[in-house]
């Protein structure tokens, strides 16, 4: 095992996998082989009213608690939970749900266009840029990470069998929300980027480190394609209940 040093910060790395805090060590939850993170909140709490899901955890923070379902679709349970906004916390869930004993994710989540097109539409990325924080603590610095091949083809099997168009993409990124400045946009766009988000890079590396699946389903919600003038159309406000089914239906082809 080797800690690697860097003047910058972020670009330090150390290959040990067992840390002072671990996750789980304050729970004995346990959780399905499969599951599903949601970045939504009414749509979670619906569903799992709608089908009488059991609680089967719960994770505390300072701001809320996060509760994990666990629901059963074609004679396979599947664990969901809401995820909050930004990598850094999206992970602490994940980590918990691995200690818990889930093994293949399926991640839905809105993110913003910065090509062309219709607010909703939906995309399966295969790569994501790290200008963010959380996937160094996971991987070696890298421009990219990429998302498990096995996961973007069960997202793919899915939207076709309900024959939704879609587009396999890269996405960048980024814990800077209000850091997406026209030059940063027209960069990325022009290294084939197209869209941008919060939380897949770490989540993948998470993934990666741990030997778990990972795989995510993103939405388009505002739009930057026009750097002169932000679009936040409904911020995606009529797909994320069809996304939630859309990742549940995905995980079952995990």
């Amino acid at each position: 095992m080797a800690l690697i040093k860097n003047k910058i910060p972020v670009l330090e790395y150390d290959t040990e996998k067992t840390a002072v805090i671990m996750p789980g060590h304050h729970t004995d939850f346990h959780f399905t082989e499969k599951a599903v993170l949601l970045f939504m909140e009414p749509e979670v709490i619906s569903y799992a009213a709608a089908d009488n899901c059991k609680v089967t955890g719960k994770f505390e923070s300072v701001t809320k608690e996060f509760l994990v379902y666990e629901t059963r679709i074609n004679n396979q349970d599947i664990s969901f939970v809401q995820v909050p906004l930004g990598g850094a916390g999206a992970v602490q869930v994940m980590e918990q749900m691995i200690a818990g004993g889930s093994v293949k994710f399926i991640a839905a989540g809105c993110c913003g266009a910065l090509e062309e097109g219709m607010e909703g539409d939906l995309f399966i990325p295969t790569a994501a840029l790290r200008q963010e924080g959380t996937s160094y603590h996971y991987l070696p610095p890298s421009r990219e990470v990429k998302l498990s091949l096995h996961a973007v083809n069960a997202i793919e099997r899915t939207l076709i069998k309900q024959k939704l168009p879609y587009r396999k993409c890269k996405t960048w990124t980024t814990d800077g929300f209000y850091r997406e400045t026209k030059e940063m946009v027209l960069y990325r766009r022009s290294e084939g980027y197209s869209v941008v988000e919060m939380e897949c890079a770490s989540l993948a590396a998470c993934a990666i480190m741990r030997n778990v699946i990972f795989g995510q389903l993103l939405f388009t919600a505002d739009s930057l394609a026009n750097i002169e003038k932000h679009d936040c159309r409904n911020w995606g406000g009529d797909s994320f209940s069809s996304a939630m089914e859309l990742a549940l239906m995905a995980a079952l082809e995990l």
